[in-house]
C-alpha cells in the first residue's frame, strides 16, 4: 500500500512537474517570440531610418537664383505667371545637366544683386556684367553673352550721338548700373551731369518726357521698349561700350564650387550649340560670334 502510494505520488509529482515544466517552456518560447518581435521591429525601424536619409541624399539640391522677371527676352514674367526667356531657358539646361532643382527669387534691380550678397540666393541670372570691381566681391562664370549700348534720346532730337555730345546734359542710369564703370574713363572729369533712377522703366520714359537728356540702352532692347511702350525714342552713334555677361557666386568655398560646376556645363553649352540655338530663339542672332 505505501509502495503504491509512493509511486501515485511520484507521478502526481512528475506530471505537476512535468506540467509545470511545459507552462515554462512555453513562456520560455513566449519570451524568445517576443523578443524576435522586437529585435526585428528595431531592424525595421532601423532599416526605415537608413531608408529615409538614402531618400534624403537621393533627393535633388536646390539651387537659388534671382532674377527680376521683367527683362525682355533675357528674364520676362508670361501672362500665366511663369519667368520665360533666355536665362530661363539655359538654366533650365544648366540644372537639368547637374540635377539640381532651381528655386527662383525675383526682385528688381539692384535687389537681385543684394539678394546674392545676402546669401538668399547662390548665384543672379539677369544678364549681370563683368567688371573689374564686381570681381574683386564674386567668382564669376566665363562669359556667355556680349550686349553691345547705345545712347538713347527723344526721336526728334539730333543733337547728341557720341558720349562727347552729352557733356552739360542730363543722363539717366539705373542705381549701380555697369555704365558707371565704364564713364569713370570715358568721361573722366564728370562733365555730364548723372541722374539715378531706381526703376528700370522710368528712365527711358523720362527720356521720351525730356526730363532728361539720354540715357543707354542695350541694342538688344530699344526696338521692343519703343514698340511694347509706344514711346518717341531711338538709338544714336556707334556702340558706347559693350557689356559681357557672366553668373556671379558668392566668393566663399561654396561660391566657387557651384560657379565651377556651373562653367564645367557652360562649356558644353557652348560646345554643343545650345547657348547659339538658345540666342537665336529668343534674339534672332548668336551675339558671342
Amino acid at each position: 500500500m505505501d509502495v503504491l502510494l509512493k509511486i501515485t505520488n511520484v507521478k502526481s509529482y512528475k506530471g505537476k512537474y512535468e506540467k509545470e515544466e511545459e507552462r515554462g517552456m512555453k513562456k520560455r518560447l513566449l519570451s524568445v517570440v517576443l523578443c524576435m518581435a522586437v529585435t526585428a521591429g528595431m531592424l525595421i525601424g532601423c532599416g526605415s531610418k537608413a531608408n529615409d536619409e538614402g531618400k534624403k541624399e537621393e533627393e535633388k539640391k536646390t539651387i537659388k537664383i534671382s532674377t527680376t522677371g521683367e527683362h525682355a527676352f533675357f528674364s520676362e514674367t508670361n501672362d500665366d505667371g511663369e519667368l520665360q526667356g533666355f536665362e530661363i531657358d539655359v538654366w533650365n539646361e544648366i540644372a537639368k545637366r547637374l540635377d539640381y532643382e532651381i528655386e527662383w527669387e525675383t526682385a528688381g534691380f539692384p535687389g537681385i544683386i543684394e539678394l546674392l550678397d545676402s546669401g538668399r540666393v547662390d548665384t543672379v541670372a539677369d544678364q549681370i556684367g563683368i567688371t573689374e570691381e564686381r570681381e574683386e566681391t564674386y567668382y564669376f562664370t566665363d562669359p556667355y553673352f556680349y550686349v553691345p549700348y547705345r545712347i538713347v534720346v527723344q526721336e526728334d532730337r539730333d543733337d547728341i550721338n557720341s558720349v562727347k555730345d552729352l557733356y552739360g546734359k542730363k543722363l539717366g542710369l539705373l542705381t549701380d548700373d555697369i555704365a558707371f564703370s565704364y564713364f569713370d574713363e570715358l568721361d573722366p572729369d564728370g562733365k555730364i551731369e548723372y541722374v539715378t533712377y531706381e526703376d528700370s522703366t522710368a528712365v527711358p520714359s523720362d527720356v521720351a518726357l525730356g526730363r532728361i537728356d539720354a540715357t543707354l540702352m542695350s541694342s538688344l532692347h530699344i526696338e521692343s521698349v519703343k514698340e511694347e511702350s509706344g514711346l518717341k525714342i531711338k538709338g544714336v552713334g556707334d556702340p558706347v561700350y559693350t557689356e559681357t555677361a557672366g553668373y556671379p557666386f558668392q566668393k566663399t568655398d561654396e561660391g566657387k564650387e557651384l560657379r565651377d560646376k556651373v562653367n564645367k556645363v557652360l562649356g558644353e553649352l557652348k560646345d554643343e550649340g545650345f547657348l547659339k540655338e538658345t540666342s537665336i530663339k529668343w534674339f534672332g542672332f548668336d551675339p558671342m560670334e
